[in-house]
């Protein structure tokens, strides 16, 4: 039986990231929806803010090599976890983070996994910057 694929997005502003199976999916190095003001109160909940986040140039690409990680990952010799647990991560967690985990489990979804998606700080205030 194929593990359930648990996705914790979060903002490293607000506290230290949990223990995972695989590297931190850190999306601080694309362009933040933080600096638009009309975005900046918004989350990922928005279609606006996912739309900012998804097109950034380099976003879908690492969104696909995550997947195929997590795939790998989820499916390698002796893997007998009953949970695979990945995080993404920004500072705030309002806007990258959420829209990447949001991305990555319809993707996983899409080809048939279990999947169990956690906003740790989607609701969290805005961190002033």
């Amino acid at each position: 039986m194929a593990p359930t694929i648990q996705i914790i997005t979060l903002g490293l502003g607000h506290a230290p990231a949990p223990d995972t199976d695989l590297p931190l999916i850190d999306m601080r190095p694309y362009l933040d929806p933080h600096i638009d003001p009309s975005m900046r109160q918004r989350t990922a909940l928005d279609q606006d803010v996912v739309d900012h986040v998804l097109t950034t140039p380099g976003v879908r690409e690492r969104l696909d090599r995550a997947v195929a990680d997590i795939i790998n990952y989820a499916t390698g010799p002796g893997r007998s976890q009953n949970t695979v647990t990945v995080a993404t991560a920004c500072t705030g967690g309002r806007h990258r983070a959420p829209a990447a985990g949001m991305r990555i489990a319809a993707l996983l979804l899409n080809r048939g996994w279990t999947v169990d998606l956690h906003h740790r700080d989607l609701d969290q205030p805005v961190i002033e910057r």
